[in-house]
């Protein structure tokens, strides 16, 4: 790759990605991945990752699981602050941009193809209709590309936030034990690492059996091989509030170019997201089943989905001067 003089990184809640990109936005195939809880903050995060790189890079942008305000951002689910001066000053660069993490998710979607999606039902995407992202890992990620004139402009959000919804009593019982004292209860309490965690002790109590202190990997796994009824229980659960989140995120935005899953948990669930009861949920919407029904859903397998992202946001805001 020539001239890699761009730093992009990938925040979420648990890690970080880092890669150098060229002002071409392409971005190295190799990138590092470096575990949040090793730092007290992103600038050292980043200033560890340009030690190892080696390169001093002339501008760097970071997506961060966070609302971003101007030059500022904090990560939701890590208490982590920073700003675009200490950014700077960490890695060197002249000049650094914040951007939210499905921001660039969502504009990673128009560069994925072949192994880097699996498509669970509809048809093929209306070609240059909206496409939205919707992501659960350490937390949930919701957001969204629409066309321009000439490029895919991102529709950043924090729809993971928005209020959970349940549909039958036995839905509303589970819910009333996550809930607990806490006065919103939102569609990241359910779908995302903490909330499998959460969903197993919840049916667990619900069934009376004594839980398990499990990770969510380990919740996910004896789900997917049927070795746990309380697992398996969680984990539909999962899929079917993901279903729903997904078929009210496509409403939302129109998204007829397809409803793309990126975070961290819909890799490791493919097989429970193939069956029947994801795409029921997500269609299942009154009178408007019939605009969902042809609507695609895909899997984002690609792991640097969000540095490739962050280098088209990056590009995009050097030709806008924003940079």
């Amino acid at each position: 790759m020539s001239n890699p003089t761009a730093l992009v990184a990938d925040v979420g809640g648990t890690n970080v990605r880092f890669a150098m990109a060229d002002l071409e936005g392409q971005v190295e195939p190799n990138f590092d991945t470096f575990s949040a809880a090793r730092f007290r903050s992103l600038p050292e995060a980043a200033a560890a990752y340009v030690k190892k790189a080696g390169i001093k890079p002339k501008v760097a942008a970071f997506a961060v699981a966070g609302p971003v305000t101007g030059k500022k951002a904090t990560i939701t689910n890590l208490r982590w602050s920073m700003t675009t001066d200490e950014l700077c000053a960490a890695t060197g660069a002249e000049a650094t941009l914040l951007v939210n993490d499905f921001e660039a998710q969502a504009l990673s979607v128009p560069l994925l193809s072949g192994d880097d999606l699996q498509q669970i039902g509809g048809e093929a995407p209306v070609e240059r209709a909206v496409k939205a992202v919707v992501g659960p890992g350490t937390g949930l990620g919701v957001g969204g590309i629409v066309w321009s004139s000439s490029r895919w402009m991102p529709i950043p959000g924090e729809g993971g936030h928005a209020s959970f919804a349940v549909e039958t009593a036995e839905e509303f019982a589970i819910v009333k034990r996550l809930r607990g004292s806490l006065d919103h209860f939102s569609n990241e309490r359910v779908l995302s690492g903490p909330g499998i965690i959460n969903l197993y002790a919840a049916f667990a109590a619900h069934r009376g059996v004594k839980a398990q202190m499990l990770e969510a990997s380990e919740v996910t796994r004896r789900g997917l091989y049927k070795e746990d009824p309380i697992a398996v229980e969680a984990l539909d659960f999962f899929v079917k509030a993901l279903g729903r989140v997904a078929g009210d995120t496509a409403l939302t935005l129109g998204a007829q170019g397809g409803v793309y899953l990126g975070g961290g948990i819909p890799p490791k669930i493919q097989d429970a997201l193939a069956t029947p009861a994801f795409r029921t949920a997500f269609e299942q919407k009154g009178r408007l089943t019939p605009f969902l029904k042809p609507i695609p859903v895909f899997v984002i397998l690609a792991r640097d989905a969000g540095l490739r992202g962050t280098a088209v946001a990056l590009i995009a805001a050097i030709k806008e001067g924003r940079v």
